[in-house]
């Protein structure tokens, strides 16, 4: 009788643990409901055959043009300025070795993205080109402990007052913001992990399974939608109904069916055909709605008239 008293608690102290390790925050789900409305061009809506790679002004340019929110990476050089950049290393977009924590930004400005002319550009400058016409999705990259491109982070987006929110695979970058950006939301990425993320087993199978969500407080989460099955996943959503972001959503077919699961998707490679949603919003000239909005679907295509009325 000991036996199964001793083993019936010791299960619910390990159920107890389970449930407090992937609870997320959930006083503020209305609020990432609002970019939930909104569709997320991933690296900003870019097309490398037609000279815009991705991560690029003209590719966030026209992503704000055609009414799309942006999803984007940052990472921060060697002299502290922040940048926008996905990759570990720059082999891959600029054909060198190194990472970019390796130069400066002055350095930085040598190599090209791609085939194209365009520079790796500062987060300022995507600020400047956004300029508050669509939310923002800011993945912060901090492969370490040092939360210095969090606090650079912290200055850039002061004054900012378009819609953003900040999300990353590290919890700790999470943590950072909910101590000194507690206004705003924070997401937490996650999906399935391989052993050449460079990250301990145990530390892979905790994140998957969203267990490090106490240390980041997630408002929402970014979750591969090819691993949506996942029980912490799957939990968060139907017990804390948690709102979630699908990344990365190549085409429709995958849209369709990721519909049903997330509220919402990280896209690239097509438009999705239902376009955008319009919601009221605040926005840097102070508030902006949603008038008359006319989709064409042309050739998989959206344009977009008379996106905005300013008040």
């Amino acid at each position: 009788m000991m036996f199964w008293i001793i083993f019936f608690a010791v299960l619910a102290v390990l159920a107890a643990g389970y449930f407090f390790s992937i609870l997320p925050a959930t006083s503020r789900r209305q609020e990432c409901l609002k970019f939930a409305e909104w569709n997320y061009a991933h690296r900003g809506l870019w097309n490398a055959a037609e000279g815009v790679p991705e991560n690029s002004l003209p590719a966030f340019a026209r992503a704000a043009e055609q009414g799309y929110a942006i999803e984007l990476d940052i990472q921060i050089t060697k002299d502290g300025r922040i940048v926008v950049f996905h990759d570990d290393t720059m082999k891959r977009m600029c054909g060198n070795e190194g990472k970019i924590s390796d130069y400066t930004y002055e350095e930085l400005q040598q190599f090209h993205l791609g085939d194209s002319t365009e520079k790796i550009p500062l987060l300022r400058e995507v600020l400047q080109t956004v300029d508050g016409r669509v939310p923002l999705l800011i993945e912060i990259k901090m492969p370490g402990l040092s939360t210095a491109v969090c606090a650079g982070f912290q200055k850039e987006m002061e004054g900012y007052t378009g819609m953003f929110c900040m999300e990353s695979f590290n919890s700790l970058a999470l943590r950072w913001c909910r101590r000194h950006m507690p206004q705003t939301l924070r997401g937490q990425l996650s999906g399935r992990f391989s052993k050449d993320d460079k990250v301990h087993l145990i530390l892979r199978i905790m994140a998957r399974h969203l267990m490090l969500n106490f240390i980041g407080k997630p408002d929402f989460i970014a979750y591969d939608h090819r691993y949506a099955d996942c029980p912490g996943f799957l939990i968060d959503r139907m017990l804390f109904r948690t709102p979630a972001f699908a990344w990365t959503v190549k085409d429709e077919h995958v849209y369709n069916r990721t519909r049903k699961k997330f509220d919402a998707a990280i896209f690239e490679h097509f438009h999705p055909k239902d376009g955008f949603q319009k919601p009221k919003r605040h926005h840097r000239s102070g508030k902006m709605q949603a008038q008359k909005v006319i989709v064409k679907k042309e050739k998989n295509r959206l344009e977009t008239d008379e996106l905005f009325l300013k008040k």
